[in-house]
């Protein structure tokens, strides 16, 4: 019954858009949703800890992920085997979890922690860790055109996440065994659904090439670094408001904050479905098709962007305010400028996908590596002297000007391609 679920797609294509579409619909809202039923119980101890909590889970995502999906799934040639991409996930995800553990050591022997939100970071890295693994089994299915089993799959699981988490702490109103019972739910529902796909699908088993595995890793870092570095960037308000401001001001620029993860979250299902077919233009070098795919997704993110900063605008506020039940009205200016923001995050992401495919993704670490820069030495000054409204500006010139830059990239790479092409012939 559920592998005829998984599988029994008519249309493939069409089944992938709406099943990606939906998981990552559920992915950018499931700290909305979650927050939406915190905000109302505990709007300032419980709200701030979830969010850090989160954040940091999501910061701990990048090592397990290790930037590899994208890398992963553009890899037509097939490079690689499962069985590399997969010892290589297993090594990255226990990376994950000894850095998570490190984090929250030095954060609670400095006393920054307690007990109870040093539990709740760990419960919800630990959830993290499953959808790290997971991944790397959704980039295949992907990689070989069944994307639609994984948008099924990560649907099921993120229903069940918050849907359980909702339910747990409106009964018990304790963070810690919510997290606990959503993350074991998460973990059997992992190794259920994903062992049944994988039943209905070939995969070539391979005895391990650790030197593969190795050249994987090497090959991948330049990614891993970028993907760790545009989180922390995307979270960087937060860690700088985190350590100058109170739990009740960084609850506010959560809720303020949420839509510039949806954006960015939702733009990925505009684009994610073409990422197998975009790898093949470019292996081909069929540039001009390549060139007007770009020109298309870029279409479908800035219409996007637009429709939220305009919605954002006009109803922002009202809408935030209602859904977590505080007066976020002074707030105005910081979401606009966020939103926009946003809209850039979107078309970071964007390009790091073209760059990646194009395999030019050593040149995504020095833009990266400037704004990781800028926001370890500025982010905490600008929260200091201009608050919310400050970091919220200095956030979105920051990302702005990643996304100029990848922009002027993926061109000059492309037309430096064009040229080569034509000198050849």
């Amino acid at each position: 019954m559920i592998k005829s679920f998984l599988y029994g797609s008519k249309d493939k294509m069409k089944s992938a858009y709406l099943w990606n579409t939906s998981a990552a619909m559920l992915t950018a809202f499931q700290t909305v949703f979650i927050l939406m039923l915190i905000s109302r119980i505990d709007p300032i101890i419980d709200a701030g800890v979830f969010t850090i909590a989160f954040a940091i889970g999501n910061l701990m995502l990048a090592i397990g992920k290790y930037g590899v999906r994208q890398f992963q799934v553009s890899d037509v040639e097939e490079r690689y085997s499962f069985t590399d991409y997969i010892l290589s996930r297993v090594f990255t995800s226990i990376l994950m979890i000894i850095a998570s553990g490190i984090y929250v050591w030095v954060n609670y022997i400095s006393g920054l922690y307690n007990v109870q939100k040093c539990t709740v970071v760990i419960l919800v890295c630990l959830a993290k860790v499953v959808d790290a693994v997971e991944d790397v089994f959704h980039g295949m299915f992907q990689q070989h055109l069944r994307l639609d089993v994984a948008g099924k799959i990560l649907t099921i699981r993120m229903i069940s996440y918050i849907v359980v988490y909702l339910v747990l702490y409106a009964i018990t109103e304790d963070l810690i065994i919510t997290s606990l019972v959503a993350f074991v739910v998460s973990l059997i529902q992992f190794f259920v659904l994903n062992y049944i796909a994988l039943r209905g699908f070939a995969v070539e088993k391979k005895k391990p090439q650790y030197h593969e595995i190795k050249k994987l890793c090497i090959e991948c870092f330049p990614l891993f670094i970028a993907s760790y570095l545009v989180i922390y960037i995307g979270n960087a308000p937060k860690y700088a408001i985190d350590k100058v401001m109170s739990s009740e001001a960084q609850a506010c620029f959560t809720y303020i904050f949420m839509p510039v993860f949806v954006i960015s979250l939702l733009s990925q299902f505009v684009y994610q479905p073409v990422i197998s077919k975009m790898a093949l233009l470019w292996h081909e070098e069929k540039l001009t098709q390549f060139k007007k795919l770009i020109w298309k997704q870029v279409s479908l993110i800035f219409l996007l962007s637009i429709a939220a900063v305009i919605g954002g605008y006009l109803l922002g506020i009202p809408v935030l305010s209602l859904v977590y039940g505080v007066n976020l009205k002074k707030y105005k200016t910081a979401l606009v400028i966020l939103l926009i923001g946003g809209g850039a995050l979107a078309f970071v992401n964007f390009f790091q996908m073209i760059i990646t495919i194009v395999r030019k993704q050593h040149l995504l670490i020095i833009g990266y590596l400037l704004a990781f820069l800028s926001f370890i030495f500025g982010g905490r000054k600008i929260v200091e002297h201009f608050g919310i409204v400050g970091i919220s500006i200095f956030y979105t010139v920051v990302v702005s000007g990643i996304g100029i830059v990848f922009t002027i990239l993926v061109w000059k790479i492309i037309d430096k391609k064009g040229k080569e092409d034509n000198n050849f012939r």
